[in-house]
Order: structure tokens, then C-alpha cells, then sequence
């Protein structure tokens, strides 16, 4: 049974009656990132909020953190599973609990500027909007990295996203669109039914907002980062290694195209281009341990197969020279050049 605390009473902050925004914050063993994450939502201009915190059967600190928090502020709600049931299943308990007119998600690692919720609620009530996500900096933790900013083909301000431009926004072995955090309206998801998919794995956020535009959600993407996402050692973005994760990936296009099979021919096209280039992104990675192992009768083979490889090759080796030379990188756009929508 799930074991739900609201902190202790006393002088602690009250719990607000009617929040404008639910922060859903699902956790899994990230204590050493977690305060810094409540911190920025409880923290936010925006005070009509609640934050619906769901420690899914952490092994660290994590539930004294949040008992800690709970106890000093009462707009923050702790649940905790007994046993991990995975990130899509502790959003979806978080969403299940949640009072607010917007839905907001925020990963137990990262965090937000101080008037994020504030100016994505202002946007979103201006232009209707059902979802709405804003532009993200990329930290690498530990690397040295710059920091990178994920929507760089946007136009200024607010525009709208439909299916195949997001799809063609979500490159193989790259941090696209599918990491997106979104605001999104509770009315919407009540209408429709929708919650995260667990059989999607870490995969979750880019098959919700699928499912989101599938049902005819309005969404709308805001260029200015508000959002800051750590890219860490261990996390579920870089626990697999480079040909597992193009394989997960391609278990996830199976989901995808199963959940657009009705699809327009615009969006069925972005589909099968989104395919090409995780198949492409498997052939350039075989090619690179070939590289690597010296093997070449394996790499003549592989470029037998396919010549195209060659040109991936030549440009992804270009940029290792680049990031040799320059000393830093920029994670979020090392493969992202070299897998194009029109692959």
C-alpha cells in the first residue's frame, strides 16, 4: 500500500486550497539532487502551487528529504511506493492525487528558474494552449561541458507543434524532444484519459506527449530556457550503453507507430523518416566500434551494406576532431547534425 504524508503540523507553511499548478515530481534514489529540485519548485514566483512528491521505493535519502520539506511546507504532498514500479507508474500516482488547473512535471535532478510556472501559465491561458513546454539548458554534470540549449530550430517566443515536427525534432543517440517537460492542462488529461505509458521505460515523456497530440491537444512550445535539465552519470538517459539504447529506442518507434497507425500521411512520413534515422544511427554505431576494434574486414561489410555509413563516418569524425581540438562539447548536439529529418 502506498503511504502518503503531508509533514508534520504546526508552523509550517499551509497547504494552498485551491493551486493553480500541481509540480508532479516522481523520485527514484536521487538524494543528492532532490533538495535543489524541491527547492526551485517551492521556491517559484507562481505561490498557488502544490507539489505532489512520489518516492518510488528509493534506497538513499531521498524520503527523509522529502519528509523534511513536507514538514516545513504543507503545499508539498509525499507518497511513497514500498517497491520501484518505475517513473511512468510514480507520475501517474502523483497525477492521481493532483488538485491543479495545470499539470507541471519536474525530474527529481533538476530544477527551474524561479518565474518558470508563472510566465508558462501567463503563455499558455494567452494563446489556449492544453500543452505547453519551454526551452531547456543542457548540464552535463561532471564534464566541463558548456551548458546547451535544446530548441535551436525554433522561431522567438511561442509557437505551435504538431506530431511530425516533433518527430522530426527527436533524433536517435541525442537529447530531443521527448525530454520535454511540459505544462499541461488537467482538464485535458481528465477529457481524454491520458497517462504515462510504463511499458515505454525512460521513454515516457516522448510517448505522453504522443499521445497528447494524437488526442488533439494544442501545443506550444515556448523559446526561452526556463528549465534546467542535468544530464548525469547513472541516470536513465545515460545508464545504457550507445547500442542499447538505439535499440530501446526502436521498441519505442514499434509504440509509436502502433499509436499513429491512423495517422495523416504528413505525420505517417515523419514516422518512417524518424525509423530511417535510428537504423542509420545502428549502422554508424556498429561502424564506430569497427573503427575502434581496427577491424576492417567488419567495416568493409558494413559499408557493402550500406555506402551511406560512409558519409556519417566522415562527419561524425570530423566532430570528434572538433571536440578533440576545442577541449569541451556540447552533449546535446554531437549526433544530432549527423541524423537529419529527411534521412
Amino acid at each position: 500500500m502506498d503511504r502518503v504524508s503531508g509533514g508534520a503540523a504546526g508552523s509550517r507553511r499551509p497547504p494552498v486550497e485551491a493551486p493553480l499548478v500541481s509540480v508532479l515530481v516522481a523520485c527514484r534514489d536521487a538524494a543528492p539532487w532532490l533538495g535543489e529540485a524541491l527547492a526551485s519548485a517551492l521556491g517559484q514566483t507562481l505561490d498557488a502551487l502544490e507539489v505532489v512528491l512520489v518516492d518510488d521505493g528509493s534506497r538513499d535519502e531521498s524520503p527523509r528529504i522529502g519528509e523534511a520539506f513536507a514538514a516545513r511546507d504543507g503545499r508539498l504532498r509525499l507518497v511513497r511506493h514500498p517497491t520501484s514500479r518505475g517513473s511512468a507508474a510514480a507520475r501517474n500516482t502523483a497525477l492521481g492525487l493532483a488538485r491543479g488547473r495545470w499539470i507541471a512535471v519536474l525530474d527529481a535532478d533538476d530544477r527551474m528558474e524561479r518565474e518558470r510556472l508563472a510566465r508558462l501559465v501567463a503563455t499558455a491561458e494567452r494563446v489556449g494552449a492544453d500543452w505547453l513546454a519551454d526551452d531547456q539548458w543542457i548540464e552535463a554534470e561532471g564534464t566541463g561541458w558548456p551548458s546547451a540549449r535544446l530548441l535551436l530550430d525554433e522561431p522567438a517566443g511561442a509557437s505551435r507543434l504538431d506530431a511530425a515536427r516533433f518527430l522530426d525534432r527527436d533524433p536517435p543517440e541525442a537529447i530531443g524532444y521527448g525530454t520535454l517537460k511540459p505544462l499541461v492542462r488537467r482538464a485535458f488529461l481528465v477529457r481524454t484519459g491520458i497517462r504515462w505509458r510504463p511499458e515505454a521505460g525512460r521513454s515516457d515523456d516522448f510517448l505522453f506527449t504522443l499521445d497528447c497530440l494524437v488526442a488533439g491537444a494544442a501545443c506550444w512550445l515556448v523559446n526561452e530556457p526556463l528549465y534546467r535539465y542535468r544530464l548525469r552519470p547513472g541516470s536513465q538517459v545515460t545508464s545504457l550503453a550507445g547500442a542499447a539504447t538505439l535499440d530501446h529506442q526502436l521498441q519505442v518507434q514499434g509504440l509509436a507507430e502502433r499509436i499513429l497507425e491512423d495517422a495523416g500521411a504528413e505525420v505517417r512520413a515523419a514516422l518512417a523518416r524518424r525509423r530511417r534515422r535510428i537504423e542509420a544511427a545502428r549502422r554508424y554505431r556498429a561502424a564506430i566500434v569497427a573503427v575502434r576494434a581496427g577491424a576492417a574486414g567488419r567495416l568493409l561489410g558494413l559499408l557493402a551494406r550500406d555506402l551511406a555509413v560512409l558519409a556519417l563516418l566522415a562527419r561524425g569524425l570530423t566532430e570528434a576532431a572538433r571536440v578533440r581540438l576545442s577541449g569541451r562539447r556540447v552533449p546535446t548536439l554531437a549526433n544530432r547534425r549527423l541524423f537529419h529529418a529527411d534521412a
